[in-house]
């Protein structure tokens, strides 16, 4: 079955400092025309940091868009140009302070495919033992927020973690290490 929509013609809604809005005029496989409302973004990594005590390092951000303060792993979109481990360490040192001391690629997930061409690029990386200063960039609200394993999973039990792209990192990285295979 051909599930393939053929674009028309794209309009430039919005351009923003973080992303743009593309709404594209298609046709279905059937010959029907509809309109897509596309967010393009440059993507983003996530990181899941582990510290040689083995605990985790992560970040409770206020988000405007919900009116909440998120429990979240280290993330940051990628700049023009650079290529995701790069923003993976460079990220995880601007909010927490910790340098990257070795990274490893658990995958990439597609978070709102309904209507964001989004990729996040997810890590995990082991990190120094004591951190530096913080570098959050200039207009970002963030702590970091040192967990056990098992303060992760209770924060997951309880709703003290729902942001979705750290839910998916834990889950992969728990699948990783063979932990919750039935």
């Amino acid at each position: 079955m051909n599930l393939t929509e053929k674009t028309l013609a794209v309009k430039r809604a919005f351009e923003g400092r973080a992303l743009t809005i593309d709404v594209a005029s298609i046709e279905l496989p059937n010959g029907r025309r509809s309109v897509r409302e596309i967010v393009r973004h440059r993507g983003a990594a996530v990181i899941l940091g582990e510290r040689p005590d083995g605990r985790f390092v992560l970040v409770r951000q206020y988000r405007k868009a919900v009116e909440l303060a998120l429990l979240e792993m280290v993330a940051g979109c990628l700049e023009e140009g650079e290529v995701p481990e790069a923003a993976a360490r460079r990220e995880m040192e601007e909010e927490s302070g910790y340098t990257v001391t070795a990274l490893e690629k658990l995958g990439v997930i597609v978070p709102c495919p309904g209507y964001s061409e989004e990729r996040l690029h997810l890590y995990y990386a082991r990190l120094s033992q004591e951190p530096s200063a913080q570098r959050p960039d200039f207009d970002e609200n963030l702590e970091p927020v040192v967990m056990t394993a098992g303060e992760i999973e209770a924060a997951l039990d309880d709703g003290g973690l729902i942001d979705g792209k750290s839910i998916a990192l834990w889950l992969l990285w728990r699948r990783r290490r063979g932990c919750g295979r039935g």
